[in-house]
């Protein structure tokens, strides 16, 4: 984001080398989501991402045609994330609370991994000086498997009938709240699994509170 005068942490190549299968692209994506942190998406130049990332301006050119390819390529990169989770899935015979908790976790776990964290940056280094460039991502995406849950979950019974998708933003909500936004925004550190473990708790209470089936 602008403003930092260190060095934020960024996904090694082999980390996005998952998806980006060209060695050179990834250097580029890689070296990117540096200068998008380090200096902010509207200052960060391509000769700097070029320079960085060890490869000729062409190179860069025929990769990506501008810095709005790239911003496109980090957030294809994090739904490619997304898409590696685990499935969560509804049963019916556990208890709600637990099967939440995990959920709960699942997520803290997944949005406080520092690759996440360092693409995040980036894609918020140009949301937050171009707030158009944010109806680019569909946020609907990051809470997709988590929706697919409330729906199974009010099906069975044990939820009350209401939008799924609302609630799920709701839940994830809470969550980024006090475990992702902080560190993002105002460069805590990730919270420790105490402070998440007390999230969770809290967060699962109040979301059964309005939503469970007594």
């Amino acid at each position: 984001m602008p403003g930092k005068s260190k060095t934020q942490s960024v996904p090694s190549e082999p980390e996005l080398h998952g998806r980006l299968t060209d060695r050179k692209r990834a250097s580029i994506v890689q070296a990117a989501v540096e200068a998008f942190q380090q200096y902010g998406y509207l200052a960060a130049s391509m000769n700097g991402i070029a320079e960085a990332a060890s490869v000729s301006k062409r190179t860069l050119y025929n990769h990506f045609d501008s810095k709005e390819a790239l911003f496109v390529e980090i957030i294809e990169e994090l739904k490619f994330r997304v898409e590696q989770l685990p499935e969560c899935e509804f049963d019916d015979s556990r208890d709600l609370a637990e099967q939440l908790t995990e959920l709960a976790h699942s997520e803290i776990d997944f949005f406080t991994s520092e690759d996440v964290q360092a693409l995040s940056r980036a894609g918020l280094s140009r949301v937050l000086g171009e707030p158009d460039a944010g109806q680019q991502v569909d946020q609907r995406f990051f809470i997709r498997r988590v929706t697919t849950w409330m729906k199974k979950a009010q099906a069975s019974g044990c939820l009350l009938e209401a939008d799924a998708e609302f609630a799920a933003m709701q839940f994830v909500g809470l969550l980024r709240t006090f475990a992702f936004w902080p560190t993002i925004v105002h460069g805590e550190p990730p919270p420790s699994r105490r402070k998440r473990n007390q999230i969770v708790a809290q967060t699962v209470e109040m979301f059964l509170a309005r939503y469970a089936v007594n």
